[in-house]
């Protein structure tokens, strides 16, 4: 059999501010059978798009793009990648306020004492200290959606950060449906 190909997914890499982070991209160059994905559905915005992209060498890139269908990517996502790209500010200035966000609702959360797990990432997850299933369909009554169930984690809630008026609804529903 040949031998296996191993897929790093950075997805959320973009978001990343720890010092002890580091991409393993540039290890592509001495190892043939590593892929490096990212994608442009969330630093840049883009998740309706579907856009994103692999880092590999030459023959895996072959590969892969032999077995794309001609029309899987429409030019205008293409463009509005090709856009994002071109303007590193404004990722930069969305990975500064997805920072800040994130650690107001962190240091809310904290203050009425429930346990965050770090995150470097456009989203959080919490202990809510009860199970989440009814949790969730009460913020959805509520007009607010958050992640999905997680079966191993029955009483941890995913939430992706918003814009800050986007969290302050969840922070005052959230409070509402563990009263």
């Amino acid at each position: 059999s040949a031998p296996s190909m191993v897929l790093i997914d950075e997805a959320y890499h973009h978001y990343v501010d720890s010092p002890d982070y580091e991409s393993v991209a540039p290890l592509v160059k001495d190892h043939p059978r590593l892929i490096v994905a990212r994608t442009f559905s969330k630093i840049y915005g883009l998740a309706g798009a579907r856009l994103g992209y692999a880092i590999a060498q030459p023959p895996v890139i072959g590969r892969l793009a032999a077995q794309a269908a001609f029309d899987t990517v429409n030019i205008f996502a293409v463009a509005a990648g090709r856009a994002s790209l071109a303007d590193a500010a404004w990722a930069a200035d969305g990975k500064r306020r997805n920072a800040s966000t994130r650690a107001h609702v962190v240091s809310e959360l904290g203050k009425r004492g429930y346990s965050v797990i770090p995150s470097q990432a456009n989203f959080i997850m919490f202990e809510t200290r009860k199970p989440v299933k009814p949790l969730i369909a009460a913020l959805k009554e509520r007009g607010v959606e958050v992640g999905r169930l997680f079966p191993a984690l029955p009483t941890h809630l995913r939430v992706t950060i918003g814009r800050p008026d986007d969290m302050e609804r969840f922070l005052s529903a959230f409070a509402a449906v563990v009263a």
